[in-house]
């Protein structure tokens, strides 16, 4: 602070030296005027006090209101109004106006863009509700011909475009939601097989296709969270394992108890991912190395995975070793007697 005063007042500073300067030089060089070297030592010391003396009350009189002005800004619901009452200077009052024009184009333009947002927002949820109703007109007639699928084999290739349509389309809404999570979840108490179950229905065609093997262990343990956030957690972590697992590999979900969290783990038999790639992974839209080779890959489905688990209190980790397949682990907590005492 005070360098950035003594810097902007150097002009000061060296005009008043600059004027000294000369006074000494006339005193010295003028045979008229007869001064003692102690008065004349004693005009300097004064002069330079009476600078500096000067320049503290100015820096101290400026640094009241640049001092108020930073910690009022610290607050975002700050109001400039409230600064009248500490302005003292000309150069103050300027500088508040100044501000109050720039924070009036700043809030103007704020307001427009959080109106454009959710104009976007509401846009984007209206038509995944409404594409959601031909996918399901679509998976309706699929399931209606699933008999005669000797007589149209292109219908599996239909109903693969159409689970990763659907897919997206899913995304897009839970991505569309994640802003307002906080208003939009239920804890209840459901077991880990309500949250892997439904999915692996979901993506039985995909693990049919690629022969794989479905591996559980304990899945009647039961957590609380919100099973909807939940249960879209899991199926991009699946999604991603079978994506990855090999013709004829197997998928493992088990769980592990203890007294302050339960803890279920997704395993699957892939490729794995590369150990530079780890802290990355839920990063938004990043990929990897295994990633870059597939088409369909967003990097969007962990990224979206870390926020839920975040938000609702629970934790997500990955582990993987390249060549040895992927270990993703959901980590619930245990409500606390606290937590129960507040309920009551």
């Amino acid at each position: 602070m005070w360098k950035s005063f003594l810097r902007e007042r150097l002009s000061w500073i060296l005009f008043v030296l600059l004027w000294l300067s000369v006074i000494d030089a006339l005193l010295l060089l003028e045979y008229d005027i007869k001064v003692s070297s102690t008065s004349f030592w004693y005009l300097n010391l004064l002069t330079l006090c009476m600078l500096i003396l000067f320049l503290l009350w100015r820096g101290v009189k400026e640094r009241r209101f640049i001092k108020r002005l930073s910690l009022m800004l610290q607050n975002d619901a700050y109001d400039l109004q409230e600064m009248h009452s500490y302005v003292r200077t000309k150069a103050d009052e300027d500088m508040l106006s100044l501000l109050q024009r720039i924070d009036r184009v700043y809030r103007r333009q704020t307001h427009a863009l959080h109106v454009q947002q959710r104009e976007q927002q509401e846009y984007i949820t209206t038509w995944v509700h409404e594409i959601k109703t031909p996918l399901t007109a679509m998976k309706l007639l699929i399931n209606a011909r699933r008999t005669e699928l000797y007589k149209w084999p292109w219908l599996k290739d239909i109903e693969d475009e159409w689970m990763k349509i659907d897919g997206l389309v899913d995304q897009n809404l839970y991505a569309a939601r994640l802003r307002h999570l906080e208003k939009d979840y239920q804890v209840q108490t459901v077991s880990l097989s309500e949250l892997v179950f439904p999915n692996v229905a979901y993506f039985s065609k995909w693990c049919i296709e690629k022969r794989l093997q479905i591996d559980e262990k304990n899945l009647d343990t039961i957590v609380h969270t919100d099973p909807k956030w939940m249960q879209f957690v899991v199926r991009q972590v699946l999604s991603n394992a079978i994506k990855y697992s090999p013709l004829e590999g197997k998928l493992s979900f088990f769980s592990e108890e203890t007294p302050k969290y339960v803890k279920l783990f997704i395993v699957d038999q892939g490729e794995g991912i590369p150990s530079q790639d780890l802290p990355r992974v839920f990063e938004k839209g990043f990929t990897g190395n295994v990633g870059r080779k597939s088409k369909g890959a967003t990097g969007l489905g962990l990224y979206f995975s870390k926020k839920i688990t975040d938000a609702l209190g629970h934790r997500i980790e990955v582990h993987s070793l390249l060549h040895e397949g992927t270990t993703v682990i959901l980590t619930f907590y245990k409500p606390n007697s606290f937590d129960n005492l507040s309920k009551m």
